[in-house]
């Protein structure tokens, strides 16, 4: 995306590449390719490099990460360490579900890891957590434990109740100084099924990244993720976890270039201060987004920089930790998509004007009281069908839903969106009246295109265009034409 009307910055970005552990054996091992690697890293402006010990049974013995820690730093860049928790033939045992996660009641896998830990912690500052940590077990040995309470209660006391005697202590007593951090997958609305739980687990760690890899839209295999979600996931995030959320993290995989450069402006639109890329052989091997990424940074930068203490405003969308989506599934995603300026609230939102409550909303008791009270202080409160099926009362309703557990059924998806929907296809007469009665409480007038989205700074925007032609927008009164996938910050 081009990016128009931003000042220089002088705190560029940091961006940084995660080396799995078969990339570290594949490019690192040898001193030509530690130094092609390091050409590489240079030409991209990465700065800082993550070196995975272990990957299921892909695994790096401390002395050769010793090695290569050592050369990186003595060419000039900074290391961490990682690792990302899946089971392999010799590490942890693997969960009895269809995707290959570990299970974490295994006496065997909580040993493997808590051995990584000690191993590791010795040899890095920093240790990253890759977004492996849950789980689908249904084992008799997980069924016994779980008790009374549901898969995905047990999942996230189990998980959460991990993090001290398995990560934290055994990597402390190896290295006091260790600072830890865990990264989010991107699928925010799915997180309470598999075991993450982010008021609680975050606390624990000093930093956390979150996974913004949205990848391509138009296919199959990763999901039909928009480009929003990772925005979404960032700034959701945010509102639980506060500022320790520091970095974005995003993939090449199935990326056209387009699709990458737009991973890295959601990632900074969002708050990001660091973009790291997965994983270090794209980045070796070549990638046709890194020419336009390289065009795009100097924007990045000062986009970063306009972004960086301001204050999200726009229509707020009451999502609680814990909350099953079911019927809502990537709610913000689409409404994004469509122009509606959303800003992503993990408590009640009672600073905002505007309020959708989708079905996730429906997980807080106190809801309904809540939304009287905020509407009686001049709040408009609107809310989907799934929510007002949960929780009766006297709602205006916004006429939209998604996706349903049944659609995970009927697809085989466990995580990401299992399918296209019309959205996408409205005119810009339907777009713009679908989003007027959104919009009028916050005294903001928009007219765009489905594909291009607004974001409210506080009475600066930033509007992106993400489709492959020119968009006519009119903002407030003000026409402009955005360019084929064009950024732009209108305002102060």
């Amino acid at each position: 995306m081009a990016l128009c009307g931003l000042a220089v910055s002088a705190e560029p970005l940091r961006v940084s590449v995660y080396a799995t552990a078969g990339d570290v054996v594949r490019y690192l091992k040898t001193e030509e390719g530690r130094t092609k690697t390091a050409a590489a890293m240079k030409g991209l402006g990465i700065s800082r490099i993550f070196l995975e010990g272990r990957r299921g049974d892909e695994y790096v013995d401390p002395a050769t990460l010793k090695e290569v820690r050592d050369w990186m730093t003595g060419h000039g860049f900074a290391v961490a360490g990682g690792i990302a928790t899946v089971p392999g033939k010799s590490f942890g045992v693997k969960q009895n579900e269809g995707l290959s996660w570990l299970n974490w009641q295994s006496a065997k896998t909580q040993a493997d890891v808590a051995g990584f830990f000690r191993e590791n912690a010795p040899l890095f500052d920093e240790l990253i957590v890759d977004d492996f940590y849950c789980t689908g077990d249904k084992s008799a040995e997980s069924d016994r434990a779980r008790g009374g309470r549901s898969w995905e209660q047990y999942r996230r006391d189990l998980l959460t109740g991990l993090i001290e005697p398995m990560i934290l202590k055994p990597a402390r007593a190896a290295n006091p100084k260790v600072k830890l951090t865990l990264k989010y997958p991107q699928w925010y609305d799915r997180f309470d099924q598999f075991g993450y739980d982010p008021p609680r687990m975050s606390p624990n760690f000093d930093r956390i990244w979150v996974g913004t890899e949205v990848r391509n839209p138009e296919t199959q295999r990763m999901g039909f993720a928009q480009p929003t979600m990772g925005y979404m996931n960032f700034r959701w995030l945010r509102s639980v976890s506060g500022e320790k959320v520091e970095g974005a993290w995003f993939d090449h995989i199935e990326c056209t270039a387009q699709n990458f450069v737009d991973q890295a402006y959601e990632s900074v639109l969002a708050g990001a201060r660091e973009l790291t890329f997965f994983h270090l052989g794209d980045v070796v091997d070549g990638h046709p987004g890194h020419a336009l990424f390289l065009k795009a940074m100097p924007q990045l930068n000062e986009l970063a920089e306009k972004v960086r203490g301001r204050q999200l405003s726009g229509v707020a969308y009451y999502k609680p930790a814990g909350s099953n989506a079911d019927g809502n599934l990537w709610l913000m995603d689409y409404l994004a998509m469509l122009g509606v300026p959303v800003k992503p609230a993990a408590e009640y939102p009672f600073e905002s004007r505007v309020v959708v409550l989708g079905v996730q909303a429906a997980a807080d008791a106190g809801v309904a009281e809540k939304a009287a009270r905020h509407r009686k202080q001049g709040a408009k409160i609107f809310a989907t069908p799934a929510f007002a099926e949960k929780v009766k009362g006297d709602w205006t309703v916004l006429d939209v839903k998604t996706f349903t557990e049944q659609d995970y059924k009927d697809t085989g998806e466990w995580l990401l969106p299992p399918k296209k929907l019309a959205w996408m296809e409205k005119t810009q007469a339907e777009a713009d009246a679908f989003r007027k009665p959104l919009l009028d409480g916050l005294k903001v007038r928009f007219s765009a295109p489905v594909r291009v989205a607004l974001i409210d700074f506080g009475g600066s925007y930033c509007v992106s265009n993400f489709r492959n032609e020119a968009a006519a927008v009119v903002l407030n009164g003000k026409k402009m034409t955005l360019q084929a996938n064009e950024v732009r910050w209108v305002g102060r």
